[in-house]
């Protein structure tokens, strides 16, 4: 009987072993700090669409997609997302292209944003809350940057599609642009109406200094908040036609 209860103790023993070290190398793994690499993929085809011989002729010189690089830095209390490497190709610069170069500071414990965007010969240093996204999550997965991703999507401003990819591998709940409100990173972002995506191409673990997350000055750039910027938009667009909420679209991002 005793050595029944001593096998019983130490099997006990080893399986609690086990699963602590299960457990404590899975949390490990965890990322909570770092730098992400992200493309914003715009495909500028799909921004010509009459059919006229000029169109047509500048399409065939374009290229179709316009690349630029951008930078996550991240931490479980703030974000700083910001532009590092822009396209020069000189057809990558399209009349649609507005706030193409935001650069977005989240503060996640107080829920506040500062983001800076340049809207033609205008820029705007937008102070405001971080917008609430509401997210469906969907039974597909797929693999961005080495992370298990899974999908969800959710509608902005009434009818713009929003498909993205988080990972509860890098528990902060963030993303490029203004995009979160998930359990995890968002490491992918689709955005079919305006025919641009988000995806990461490069995660570093890496813990950062405070200053990486500070606010640059702007001093030149007009401050609002969210709601006085989509009201200045919408005023100086209303007369553009089937452009205007394309143009607002993208702003409001």
């Amino acid at each position: 009987m005793n050595k029944l209860i001593f096998q019983l103790k130490n099997w006990l023993f080893i399986t609690v072993t086990i699963i602590l070290f299960i457990t404590n190398s899975n949390a490990q793994q965890l990322i909570q700090s770092g730098k992400i690499t992200f493309e914003r993929n715009e495909n500028l085809h799909k921004l010509i669409n009459d059919k006229s011989s000029w169109s047509q002729a500048m399409k065939s010189k374009m290229p179709k997609y316009r690349t630029d690089v951008f930078q996550l830095s991240f931490n479980k209390k703030s974000s700083a997302y910001k532009l590092t490497q822009e396209d020069e190709s000189p057809y990558a610069n399209w009349y649609y292209r507005v706030a193409a170069q935001n650069s977005v500071f989240t503060n996640i414990e107080t829920n506040k944003m500062i983001a800076d965007k340049i809207v033609y010969e205008r820029s705007y240093r937008v102070e405001d809350s971080i917008p609430k996204m509401k997210w469906k999550l969907l039974g597909e997965y797929r693999n961005i940057a080495g992370f298990n991703c899974r999908k969800a999507a959710t509608i902005l401003m009434d009818s713009i599609y929003i498909i993205a990819f988080y990972t509860d591998e890098i528990p902060v709940s963030a993303g490029p642009e203004s995009f979160q409100g998930l359990p995890g990173m968002i490491l992918g972002i689709v955005i079919p109406r305006l025919n641009i995506t988000y995806f990461a191409t490069k995660v570093e673990n890496l813990v950062l200094p405070e200053t990486e997350f500070t606010t640059p000055p702007a001093p030149k750039n007009k401050k609002t908040n969210i709601l006085e910027l989509k009201k200045e938009i919408l005023k100086d667009t209303k007369e553009w036609g089937e452009d205007g909420p394309k143009i607002y679209w993208k702003v409001m991002l």
